[in-house]
């Protein structure tokens, strides 16, 4: 555990109390599970998920409360860390450090059939896997209702499951509560003696990827074993129950018939039995959750690489490379033949116009 010292940074340290009435009660949780990642791995027995939002287990739970602030310092909704988040990333502007900006498509075929767009993060998560680089990844996999659920996993072979979008949220840093609970066997398995040996990638949304830039920043396990951040575009996100009632609605299909979904301008969805259906975008704004109309990001600035679709001839992604731990894993793709870039007349002239269509985008959003 991280001895708190917040009192360095702010006399008046908050606490899971705090949370609730400012953000929690507000509205305005992400539900990304960073608070009850930390508290759960520490095995404090305080807080836990239920229905997309942290809560005390029982008011006998709540007397555990360290009141240590750190619930509250690294959520993604609150402003303590953020200037020294900026500065760890280098950000001066609303898009973030971007040390190169390209298209590119995977050259798998098999990731390629079933990934959204270009394919990039299976196929970044291929490579990590393949070159020992990582021992596990946490993505998003999906039930039988379509319903996104968080999970670690420890081999590529199950990297397939996870390939596509789900626009409805996943509590993606949850999982890290686990590490602490992982078997000797799996352990064994994975070559390590102890979980601070692990290395991990995690893929999400810009929110998700703050909150656990600032664990990471506060050198708090269990974040400290995420070697790659992998940020998603992600213009505003939905509530399951409230999306999927709306595209019911609209079209007649449950969330079990539905295969793939995507937004290209409308929204899409592909049934089990390959019918496509077009839903207008503005159809679904009643889903959308209150935390997205309070965000001013989109391009995810603090990760090693971001992924999206937005700007992106069709079967590409855009890559935006911000850190050189990023950068080395996109030129290695490429030089490998993981990856295949798109070919532009003028670089220069290129990047100049995405990184604009990306600030136009976040304006549009944030002015929403």
């Amino acid at each position: 555990m991280i001895e708190p010292k917040f009192k360095k940074i702010n006399e008046d340290v908050k606490t899971f109390k705090d949370l609730e009435n400012d953000i929690i009660k507000s509205n305005l949780c992400c539900a990304c599970g960073a608070c009850i990642a930390y508290c759960e791995s520490q095995s404090f027995d305080v807080i836990e998920m239920e229905n997309y939002s942290p809560k005390f287990k029982s008011d006998k739970n709540a007397e555990n409360c360290r009141e240590c602030g750190l619930c509250y310092f690294i959520c993604p909704q609150t402003s303590p860390l953020l200037d020294k988040l900026n500065q760890a990333y280098c950000v001066e502007d609303e898009i973030g450090q971007v040390l190169d900006v390209i298209a590119a498509k995977t050259t798998n075929k098999a990731i390629e059939n079933v990934g959204q767009d270009g394919g990039i993060v299976s196929t970044i998560l291929t490579y990590l896997f393949e070159e020992h680089m990582i021992d596990a990844a946490i993505v998003s996999e999906c039930d039988e209702n379509f319903e996104p659920i968080p999970k670690i996993i420890y081999d590529k072979n199950y990297l397939l499951k996870s390939a596509g979008t789900r626009y409805s949220i996943s509590s993606q840093i949850l999982p890290l509560k686990e590490l602490y609970d992982l078997s000797e066997e799996i352990l064994e398995k994975l070559g390590v003696y102890e979980v601070d040996q692990l290395h991990l990638a995690f893929i999400g949304t810009p929110c998700q990827c703050r909150a656990l830039s600032k664990m990471k920043l506060m050198h708090i396990k269990p974040a400290h074993i995420i070697k790659y951040i992998i940020g998603l575009f992600c213009f505003e996100n939905f509530n399951y129950s409230q999306l999927y009632e709306i595209i019911k609605k609209e079209t007649k299909v449950p969330p079990t018939d539905i295969k793939k979904t995507w937004i290209k301008k409308n929204f899409f969805i592909k049934t089990k039995d390959d019918k496509e259906f077009e839903l207008d975008i503005k159809t679904l704004d009643p889903a959308v959750r209150n935390h997205c109309h309070e965000c001013d990001e989109f391009t995810a600035r603090f990760t090693d690489i971001s992924v999206g679709a937005s700007g992106a001839p069709k079967g590409y992604s855009m890559i935006l490379i911000r850190t050189e731990n990023g950068e080395n894993i996109i030129k290695e793709l490429l030089s490998r033949g993981f990856i295949e870039q798109l070919i532009v007349d003028n670089v220069s002239e290129w990047n100049t116009k995405k990184i604009n269509w990306f600030k136009k985008l976040l304006s549009f959003k944030t002015k929403k």
